[in-house]
């Protein structure tokens, strides 16, 4: 009997102290616990070859696209350099130039020590060897979508990288989805316009004189059938209008890059006759926006289907104060 009161005594002692170290525990640590869980999840990031272990902090951007996109998708912060053509926004021109892609200024990315490297394009195998031995990764981010689609694989990709698997492509789908809904915001308005007996309009997307133009296997030329344009070049391909087809070359509308301008399609033979040159219905903008397929292509977008369709967006914006006033 004094055997079992014993064991029972040591037994009770024992729930006690167990007991106690569990209240004496301080609370917050079940928390601490529970805080760090989001970030496990978030990392490590697989990109192509190289996995990132956590959020990067410090990046170098050898890609102006990229620059341009970090900015946009609110990362600007986060960058440490920049390559030698990052000239948009204007706060990337105020961080410190460290060559390009093709020729990456190894002693000031070694110097600035960032968590990362971020590129579109493949660094060479001896740059990229040195980066390593640094211990700096290189990560090569899509490049540039081929279709107006393939955006939301760029966009989610450098999400995965700066926030981490689930709240980085959540970040990447919501910039895209943004976008996009411009686009669609436009056509609709187009689509509206074209069903009350407006015309659908022709448009040339010009690169380079004479006939260099987006055609129906590139990027620009989808994005301009995307806002309710009827590509001129979409039957063609190679960014070339072939010549044989100049008798049927007569756009509604010509956007061209800002290094053309109307008094030289005034007089340039195979442009001085057409109607949109007679007319001046000709739109210059600098199409390095379209090569880094951000924010700033989208504004742009906006504006040519504007010009191109004034009546249609007056008419939206009458609908929209007419529907605001009731």
């Amino acid at each position: 009997m004094i055997k079992m009161k014993t064991a029972l005594s040591f037994l009770l002692a024992a729930l006690l102290v167990l007991g106690l170290a569990g209240c004496g525990r301080d609370a917050g640590e079940g928390d601490s616990s529970l805080a760090q869980e989001p970030q496990e999840l978030e990392y490590p990031v697989s990109i192509g070859d190289q996995t990132i272990a956590q959020a990067p902090q410090s990046v170098v951007s050898l890609s102006a696209a990229l620059t341009e996109l970090c900015y946009d998708m609110g990362y600007g912060d986060r960058l440490a350099g920049v390559s030698d053509y990052c000239d948009w926004p204007e706060q990337a021109q105020a961080l410190d130039q460290m060559g390009t892609a093709q020729q990456p200024d190894l002693d000031a990315i070694r110097a600035a020590g960032p968590d990362v490297v971020i590129t579109h394009t493949a660094l060479a195998e001896d740059d990229l060897i040195a980066l390593q031995q640094a211990d700096i990764p290189v990560v090569v981010v899509l490049s540039r979508a081929r279709l107006p689609e393939d955006l939301k694989d760029l966009y989610v990709n450098l999400g995965r990288l700066m926030e981490g698997e689930q709240a980085g492509s959540e970040a990447g789908k919501s910039f895209y989805n943004e976008q996009m809904g411009r686009v669609e915001s436009i056509r609709e308005t187009v689509d509206a316009y074209v069903r009350g007996g407006g015309k659908q309009l022709s448009a040339v997307y010009l690169r380079m004189l004479d006939f260099t133009v987006a055609t129906g296997d590139t990027f620009e030329g989808a994005i301009l059938e995307a806002i309710g344009l009827e590509n001129e070049a979409g039957a063609y391909g190679n960014w070339t209008y072939p010549l044989d087809f100049l008798d049927q070359y007569d756009p509604d509308v010509i956007f061209c890059n800002t290094d053309i301008t109307i008094p030289m399609l005034e007089q340039n033979d195979n442009y001085k006759g057409l109607s949109a040159t007679i007319q001046d219905l000709v739109y210059s903008y600098d199409f390095t926006a379209f090569e880094r397929q951000g924010k700033r292509m989208f504004n742009i977008l906006e504006d040519m289907a504007q010009k191109a369709y004034p009546e249609a967006f007056a008419g939206a914006a009458q609908s929209g104060s007419s529907s605001a006033a009731e």
